[in-house]
């Protein structure tokens, strides 16, 4: 797996691909989600794998890490503080996630989560 770049809905090819790897790794590796959530998550994002699509499943799921980082759990390693307040300006959509957009501040907080469970 390489380092997360910025990446955004629609898009197509190995990029895709690549945050594609660091999502379903975080799914897998994050101790808070259950066993059926890791499977619905799986199962979901499966069709944008294997067509290496940036569609609605890797939006969502996204988001949802957007979201957890703004709201960073007690249980995690503590984010650095620079990021910390980066991560406080990630927009949010009318659900309560993250916009599912992968901007800067997103792919860098993607590389830390990934650097820090062993991924990079």
């Amino acid at each position: 797996m390489k380092p997360i770049r910025p990446i955004h809905l629609h898009d197509t090819g190995a990029e895709v691909s690549n945050l594609h790897k660091g999502l379903l790794f975080l799914v897998l590796h994050q101790p808070a989600i259950s066993d059926s959530d890791r499977k619905t998550l799986q199962s979901r994002l499966a069709p944008e794998v294997r067509a290496q699509i940036y569609g609605a499943a890797t939006t969502e799921l996204v988001g949802i890490w957007q979201n957890q980082l703004k709201n960073w759990p007690d249980y995690f390693p503590p984010l650095p503080q620079e990021l910390k307040a980066k991560v406080r300006t990630l927009g949010a959509s009318p659900t309560g996630r993250g916009t599912g957009d992968v901007d800067e501040v997103t792919a860098e907080a993607f590389n830390w989560l990934l650097r820090t469970f062993g991924a990079l």
